[in-house]
């Protein structure tokens, strides 16, 4: 009898935990690989998300190089207009920055405060002013989103034997209309787009553009000569044909190319297609996208792998890698004849200048790839021997494939050696030095304008100088207009201020001017510019400092290279004092200070005194060590 009762008290029991273990597991809703619908980054991806009583669990990726990765403790889920603040996560605990194993990944799992089990879609907010990394519209109802195409653009038949247009001189402008479906402001977009026209007014080809609220831009530039452009869409690249007098009509689905762009979706079948395009090129714009990483020796890894390569060694690899791509670009079935052509001249330019510029390459790849220690080789080379590949690339002797917007890079005597003899080559030489002024934010001079009418011998080459000058012109009274509405909402917030520095002021006066209006408390000057992707990153990795200094002025330093609406736009998330100098004034003072990039960061202590300085970031707890010392 007691046997049968303890037998039967034991089944009782496992029964009991068994039913305890199912109720426990239906109260746990897990979600693998949600889809999303925008992020503003390409570093941080959700890769698992797990609802259950106690908390809601994410299992993250971030993805790095190199360097300190970390959360924010002000991360948060936002779900139906309630936000679920962030609790911690083991790998990533408050205010600490972990390092990027050699793996190139943080992986994490952050918690959250538990949302409802019916919750079908959230976003993840780093920071509420949305300049952490965000993503947004995570489904959890396992629903690929899917954008309204429009059926015209479905129903395209690819033409395979489209022409490509004529490579004669024809002044005009290119216009691009893109259009981003499924766009929302608060996604924080990125859209830059390069065509380069030999004389730009820019120091950078990208010209940033503000994306109207329907998802819809236009860019115009100038152009002689029909090139390949590119679409920059959140680091994505989309090339096109970019024609003298002629639009071409982008249409991009922006969540499928967000999803493209990540590392848990960029195998799926369904994200291989997101950009449709109308015009007379249309053809050749869509196949070119099935070629696009073949156009490129410096691919992912060029300089991680040329790291330590004497020049031979290094002509060898980049041959080597020509001519593998050449190989692929050729056996391509998808594409047809006018693509191949242009794909083949496109890549045997890059090829060309690869080659004419291994001296620079070599020794940029150390810094480029972050690696320390890499013996400098001997740069000497026998140029007969080492150049001789190029004699036999047809790119570089006929005209009919001139399909490269970088013709500019190759009026130099040496790369002039290996080209046929052209006068053009003589006009754009002297409209390249002409319009180096541009980069320095400067019209031409009446002086500089009576030698192009008597230097430049080919008309279109001369008025494209002179259309660009005028642009240039417009671009600065806009950046004058942009940048006095920015000082006066400067004076109106409470986050961020702006000091106007004189830009004839001397760059001995500058610093002395700053430090000055801040005596009797440490400083920390940060020396950045918009385009700078360390500077930024930086900047996320300084956050947490910033929230336990409070008494630190923090002061941030930029030039006329970052363009101004850009600036205007990202310092108002940039929490501190914002200068603005003149080319000229940035390298005036890189100069007199003996530092040779950015970032570089000053400590400047109480007294108004320098006490440390460095170039490339030292991490939080130097900076932090450093700022503790100068405010005693």
């Amino acid at each position: 009898m007691n046997t049968t009762h303890l037998l039967q008290k034991a089944l009782s029991l496992v029964v009991f935990l068994m039913l305890l273990v199912a109720t426990t597991a239906q109260a746990k809703r897990v979600v693998e690989r949600p889809y999303f619908l925008g992020s503003n980054n390409h570093k941080f991806e959700i890769e698992r998300v797990t609802l259950d009583k106690k908390a809601t669990l994410l299992d993250v990726k971030i993805y790095q190089a190199s360097g300190d990765v970390g959360i924010d403790s002000h991360a948060s889920i936002m779900a139906n207009g309630v936000k679920y603040d962030y609790i911690g996560s083991k790998q990533l605990p408050k205010g600490v920055f972990v390092k990027v194993p050699e793996c190139g990944y943080v992986a994490a799992t952050l918690r959250f405060k538990p949302m409802p089990e019916s919750t079908t879609e959230f976003d993840f907010r780093e920071i509420a002013d949305n300049s952490g990394w965000n993503i947004y519209g995570v489904r959890l109802d396992g629903k690929r989103p899917q954008a309204d195409i429009p059926q015209h653009l479905l129903q395209q038949a690819p033409d395979k034997n489209s022409k490509l247009p004529s490579t004669d001189l024809n002044l005009g402008k290119t216009v691009v209309d893109v259009r981003l479906l499924g766009y929302k402001p608060e996604y924080k977009t990125t859209l830059d787009i390069i065509v380069d026209n030999w004389f730009s007014p820019l120091r950078m080809p990208f010209k940033h553009d503000s994306i109207s609220v329907d998802g819809t831009c236009r860019v115009s530039a100038n152009a002689v000569l029909p090139t390949v452009a590119t679409i920059c869409v959140n680091r994505t690249e989309i090339p096109f044909l970019a024609v003298p007098n002629d639009t071409t009509t982008v249409t991009i689905d922006l969540t499928t190319l967000t999803l493209a762009a990540t590392h848990l979706f960029a195998n799926d079948s369904d994200v291989k297609k997101y950009v449709w395009f109308e015009g007379k090129h249309a053809a050749v714009d869509t196949e070119l996208q099935g070629v696009k990483t073949m156009l490129d020796v410096f691919g992912y890894t060029f300089y991680d792998d040329i790291c330590g390569m004497t020049p031979l060694q290094y002509r060898d690899y980049v041959q080597q890698s020509y001519e593998r791509l050449l190989a692929a670009i050729n056996s391509n079935a998808a594409i047809g004849t006018a693509t191949r052509t242009l794909a083949q001249s496109i890549l045997s330019m890059n090829y060309a200048s690869a080659l004419f510029g291994f001296e620079n390459n070599i020794s940029m790849a150390p810094m480029i790839s972050g690696k320390r220690g890499v013996p400098r080789a001997d740069m000497s080379i026998d140029s007969l021997s080492y150049f001789k590949p190029l004699e036999q690339l047809a790119v570089l002797h006929s005209k009919n494939q001139r399909y490269y917007y970088y013709l500019t890079d190759f009026t130099s005597a040496l790369c002039r050696q290996y080209m046929s003899a052209d006068s053009l080559l003589d006009d754009i030489a002297v409209g390249k030095r002409l319009s180096r002024s541009f980069n320095r934010k400067r019209p031409l001079t009446e002086q500089q304008i009576a030698v192009a009418h008597d230097s430049i011998a080919n008309g279109m080459v001369r008025e494209l100088l002179f259309a660009n000058n005028e642009d240039l012109k417009s671009q600065l009274a806009s950046a004058d207009n942009i940048l006095a509405e920015l000082k006066k909402s400067a004076n109106q917030n409470s986050t961020f201020s702006i000091i106007d520095i004189d830009p004839k002021m001397s760059a001995e006066q500058i610093l002395p001017t700053i430090i000055n209006k801040y005596k009797g408390k440490a400083v920390l000057i940060d020396f950045w510019n918009t385009w700078c992707m360390p500077c930024r990153a930086a900047m996320s990795a300084i956050r947490p400092l910033k929230e336990q200094m409070t008494d630190v002025v923090y002061v941030y330093i930029a030039d006329a290279s970052s363009p101004v609406g850009k600036w205007g736009e990202m310092i108002k998330a940039i929490s501190g004092v914002h200068v603005r100098l003149t080319e000229e004034q940035a390298d005036a003072l890189a100069e007199l200070y003996k530092f040779s990039g950015i970032p570089t960061y000053f400590v400047v202590n109480k007294e108004g005194k320098i006490t440390y300085q460095k170039t490339s970031f030292p991490g939080v707890e130097k900076l932090k060590e450093q700022l503790m010392s100068a405010m005693q």
